[in-house]
């Protein structure tokens, strides 16, 4: 009616930027959203998302460190490389971004978190 966004539509476009594996292997645990402008529906946004650094034990106490580009391993001297399908810490954490195309004014600021899901758990 007064021709802006409502906070549902917000939401989902936050959503979109999820990469499809996380939604595979992963539930929202929660969501935090910080409304910088209003958006009106004639605007064209840019839906953004990044993954934040996490850690996971895994066994022999190699850690992994899993930074969106992949998986880093930190092991002792005699710890071989893990398994990369092992490469999965029991939660995520996104920082999320919603802009203007035109100027790239922030929207929208955010942070979702995953846990995963109970079938995926390591066993």
């Amino acid at each position: 009616m007064n021709k802006h966004v409502n906070d549902v539509k917000y939401v989902g476009w936050v959503m979109e930027s999820v990469p499809v594996a996380v939604f595979e292997n992963y539930e929202l645990s929660s969501m935090t959203l910080k409304y910088r402008r209003q958006c009106s529906q004639s605007d064209a946004l840019q839906s953004m998302c990044s993954p934040t650094s996490c850690t996971a034990k895994l066994e022999k106490e190699a850690e992994v460190e899993v930074n969106g580009a992949g998986c880093s391993y930190t092991a002792g001297s005699q710890t071989s490389i893990p398994d990369v399908a092992k490469c999965v810490p029991p939660h995520l954490q996104f920082t999320h971004l919603l802009r203007l195309q035109v100027d790239g004014a922030v929207n929208l600021q955010g942070k979702t978190q995953w846990r995963l899901k109970k079938s995926k758990h390591l066993h």
